[in-house]
């Protein structure tokens, strides 16, 4: 996979979702004080970003010849972990307009002997109830309220490193990316 054909076929995805979640801004501010903050926009926006992150981690591993043990996102991520090692302890930060909120989405994977969703990030494990048991009740509260403003910013801020350490790997280093309007570069 070229640059251009990664900026064309994922970043130009990444830019919409990005879009659209700066759009929510005008009815929710996108500020720690809302983080708990629900919405089926959320929802939405929730579901097509781990999506996204999902369809990024398979090409990420093909492009690279990697091979997962498992083919759930740890599994994915473990080998993805072992060729980027920064990418756990990557940040994102929120650029003005937006409250400034640091986000190191990836922080929380435990990498390791088993490699079960519940060695996941927070935010993996809230869109993995969401997607599959929206209606039940996960520790008092209904799971549809997981896709909230912190988790919808987590999982965005989860595409963007990923999308970054990517295009990164490949080759042709004639193309910039088109900047993030959300996340300082």
């Amino acid at each position: 996979m070229t640059q251009n054909e990664f900026r064309l076929c994922f970043w130009k995805q990444y830019l919409l979702l990005e879009k659209d979640f700066l759009a929510t801004d005008e009815y929710v501010t996108i500020s720690k004080s809302n983080n708990a903050t629900f919405s089926s926009r959320y929802t939405n926006l929730f579901l097509n970003i781990c999506s996204e992150i999902d369809s990024l981690c398979d090409t990420y591993c093909r492009i690279m010849q990697l091979k997962p043990k498992t083919k759930n996102i740890i599994g994915k991520m473990e080998i993805i972990l072992n060729k980027d090692s920064n990418l756990k302890n990557r940040e994102t930060k929120t650029k003005y307009p937006y409250e400034i909120i640091c986000r190191k989405p990836f922080q929380k994977i435990c990498i390791g002997e088993t490699t079960s969703e519940s060695n996941s990030t927070d935010w993996w494990q809230a869109y993995n109830l969401v997607k599959h048991f929206r209606e039940d009740f996960s520790e008092k509260m209904p799971n549809y309220r997981r896709a909230n403003l912190m988790n919808v910013l987590d999982s965005l801020a989860g595409l963007y490193i990923l999308c970054q350490s990517l295009y990164g790997q490949l080759e042709d280093n004639q193309i910039q990316l088109e900047r993030s309007n959300l996340f300082v570069e």
